[in-house]
């Protein structure tokens, strides 16, 4: 199936208010610690070489207890269509991309579309862990190859981590695989995709890929009623197949990976994003860093570091963007743009 043209618009984001830093989650996991008082000083210890391996510095919480992830995602939604002077009714297609979600039933994206207003509209969830709202555009692209009539769809999600991370640690054992989940922050995004470009800004879509290293599957887990765990080592091991299926992605389009101005990525961990870039040969100035910022905000968080690169750095029309997120299954969905202005 040929790739419609389409176009995204800059994304809108939300952060909750509250921002906690390194020593404020670690005393949170010191209140909580249940383990021997001999081994605290070894887990606090592996723990701040975690924040420090990661660059992780400030992450946003929302503390309330009754927000839900459609609300949350609802947020950066109504940012979006106000800063683009998009009605509600005038939307096509909703897509909900994130991991967090507050029911089984009904989709997230439609209690959006009805917070919104949106009437009568398509709406549909896709499941695919951090990379979920890239691969909701490219769902977008499915659904606008499928349905001429479509011209505007909205991607959004709300990653909220309330009750999925564990602070209660016992021991170095439980370091290794809830220490990941210490570097998490909540954040929501959205974007239109639509068939014109957009009077706000946008980017025209050139290339997406999806890649799913299937045998990975256990590495990394948030159960129905548990805790986020990660097997951090081995799950960051994997990075060794982003840099390949980027560049892979690229050639298709005829670019040069050392060309490519700006690389907004998922955000899991600095020193992992520097290998990745190292191994695409990217410039310095082409990379975008906020996990520092915002911590690791799952699916939203390379919409963030696009944000950022467009609200703090220099985009201009012409310029290529590549986006990518790798996530537990084990998947790697990227997408490829070219600034409109």
């Amino acid at each position: 199936m040929t790739l419609p043209t389409l176009y995204f618009s800059r994304p809108a984001t939300v952060l909750p208010d509250t921002a906690m830093d390194n020593d404020e989650v670690l005393a949170l996991v010191r209140k909580e610690f249940s383990g021997p008082a001999e081994e605290w000083n070894g887990v606090e210890q592996t723990i701040r070489y975690v924040f420090d391996r990661c660059n992780t510095k400030t992450r946003y919480l929302d503390q309330s207890t009754d927000l839900m992830p459609a609300e949350f995602a609802s947020q950066a939604a109504k940012a979006c269509l106000e800063e683009n002077g998009v009605a509600a009714a005038d939307l096509d297609l909703v897509v909900y991309g994130g991991i967090a979600r507050g029911n089984f039933e009904p989709a997230t994206a439609a209690e959006i579309a009805g917070i919104l207003g949106a009437g009568n509209v398509h709406a549909a969830d896709v499941t695919c862990a951090c990379a979920g709202l890239i691969e909701a555009m490219h769902t977008v692209a499915g659904y606008f190859a499928l349905h001429p009539e479509m011209k505007t769809a909205l991607i959004c999600s709300g990653e909220l981590t309330r009750g999925r991370i564990a602070y209660d640690m016992k021991g170095l054992q439980d370091v290794a695989v809830f220490a990941a989940g210490l570097t998490l922050g909540n954040a929501a995004a959205a974007m239109l995709v639509t068939r014109e470009p957009l009077a706000g800004g946008s980017a025209r879509l050139e290339g997406i890929f999806h890649k799913t290293l299937s045998e990975h599957y256990d590495l990394c887990y948030t159960p129905i009623d548990g805790h986020f765990t990660s097997k951090s080592k081995e799950l960051f091991a994997l990075s060794v197949h982003a840099a390949p299926l980027i560049k892979e992605m690229c050639d298709d389009l005829g670019w040069s990976t050392e060309e490519v101005e700006h690389y907004a990525l998922h955000q899991p961990s600095e020193a992992v994003l520097e290998r990745v870039f190292t191994e695409l040969g990217a410039r310095p100035q082409a990379c975008v860093h906020t996990h520092s910022l915002y911590g690791n905000t799952a699916s939203t968080a390379w919409a963030l570091a696009l944000d950022y690169r467009l609200q703090h750095g220099t985009v201009e029309p012409g310029d290529k963007i590549v986006m990518a997120s790798a996530a537990a299954g084990f998947t790697v969905v990227g997408a490829a743009a070219v600034w409109e202005g």
